[in-house]
């Protein structure tokens, strides 16, 4: 898992009032933000309607009502700032790196002390000096991933993972210079799930990626030590994940776990979408259930367990007086940290419209992971046989 984090996820209350829009927005509220925007329609301000639309990656209305809120804003406000952010985590997470980097830019000139944007500036600069991400083709495609995703890289096959929470695609060093990639050193550090960042990396560009029926040019990776996870064990030629830019561009992906991979097809769902996901900067969020409480989870398919965080202790806590205390490790890029945890007996999630038992958990109240309840691993998500993530509609479902 690999991860920047600018904005902010969720919990619902009922209110129309900007100034209760205000408090959704700050106190990380997105499904409920977005509930209250649209039962207010064109009444409510440009801002709160385009910081809704981003969430959503509806790409020409969040630019529109953003830019719009920027016209009507003073040039110095917290919302104009947190425009600009959002308008960044848009091209970011679509591959405009040109246009991310000029409104991040913009962001760190009227808050030039932010930490967070002090963060992604060398990242966003180094992608900005190659070119912004293109799809050449998106063809519906279905493929075998018994042994991973077939990609193809300057004509290279390799077999990658793919990873919802890795900003951009990933890559291990072994793997890069197998492939011949030019790597550029970037001095700025990245966010994981141990708690240990990861400080300076590499990052290349990949001229020429395929998948299947998805052709991109110019697709960027961090290049990654593989003396630790997640590549430490892998052969060469399997040291990379795919990331949330290119599974974006798939627009809906299907699969059933280390069977099959689909992609570009609209979703065979039954019903109304279930629209319990949006985006928080670049990571996928969902809106699941848990002992009757709504919580939010980041989605991580690069994780094998699902942690869960102060935000559940916090929703319900029975469950956790009745646990068992521990000490546990978190591991991930950056290595291992061991963490106050607590072991609870079996929990029943609503997720992606089935029930989904986790029988041992565990919450770390003290470590979170992003600002979220939890973040959903594959012991939630290889429960179903077949998974649906739908970049379109916004859903999250399982079957």
């Amino acid at each position: 898992m690999l991860m920047f984090v600018l904005l902010a996820g969720v919990r619902p209350v009922a209110a129309q009032s900007t100034d209760d829009l205000r408090k959704m927005l700050d106190a990380n509220q997105a499904f409920a933000l977005r509930d209250a925007v649209e039962r207010g329609g064109d009444r409510v301000p440009a801002f709160f309607r385009g910081a809704v639309e981003e969430s959503l990656n509806q790409v020409g209305a969040a630019r529109r009502d953003l830019r719009r809120a920027l016209d009507e804003t003073a040039r110095d406000s917290q919302e104009a700032f947190e425009a600009d952010e959002m308008l960044g985590n848009l091209a970011f997470r679509n591959g405009q790196f040109q246009e991310a980097l000029s409104w991040i830019e913009r962001a760190h000139a009227s808050k030039p002390d932010d930490a967070d944007v002090n963060n992604m500036l060398p990242f966003f600069r180094a992608l900005a000096e190659g070119s912004d991400m293109q799809v050449l083709e998106l063809k519906a495609s279905r493929l075998d991933c018994t042994k991973g995703l077939p990609v193809r890289i300057n004509g290279k096959a390799v077999s990658y993972g793919f990873d919802t929470e890795a900003n951009v695609s990933v890559i291990g060093v072994s793997d890069a210079k197998m492939l011949g990639l030019e790597v550029k050193h970037v001095a700025t550090h990245l966010s994981e799930a141990s708690g240990t960042a990861i400080t300076g990396f590499d990052v290349a560009f990949a001229e020429d990626v395929v998948i299947g029926g998805l052709h991109l040019r110019n697709v960027p990776f961090a290049v990654l030590q593989d003396t630790g996870e997640p590549f430490v064990h892998v052969p060469v030629g399997e040291r990379g994940l795919v990331g949330l830019q290119v599974l974006v561009a798939m627009k809906s992906i299907r699969w059933e776990p280390d069977k099959w991979f689909e992609f570009g097809a609209k979703a065979r769902a039954t019903g109304a979408p279930l629209r319990n996901v949006m985006f928080h900067g670049m990571t996928p969020i969902v809106r699941v259930t848990a002992a009757g409480k709504p919580l939010i989870l980041s989605m991580d398919t690069g994780a094998s367990d699902t942690d869960l965080n102060e935000g559940f202790a916090k929703a319900l806590p029975q469950l956790v007086a009745a646990g068992r205390k521990e000490i546990r490790p978190i591991t991930g890029m950056g290595g291992s940290n061991n963490y106050d945890s607590v072991l609870l007996g079996p929990v029943v999630f609503r997720v992606g419209g089935e029930d989904v038992t986790l029988k041992s958990p565990h919450v770390f109240p003290s470590h979170s992971v992003g600002k979220f309840d939890g973040n959903m691993g594959n012991d939630i998500l290889k429960q179903a046989k077949v998974i649906t993530l739908d970049f379109t509609d916004m859903e999250l479902r399982l079957q």
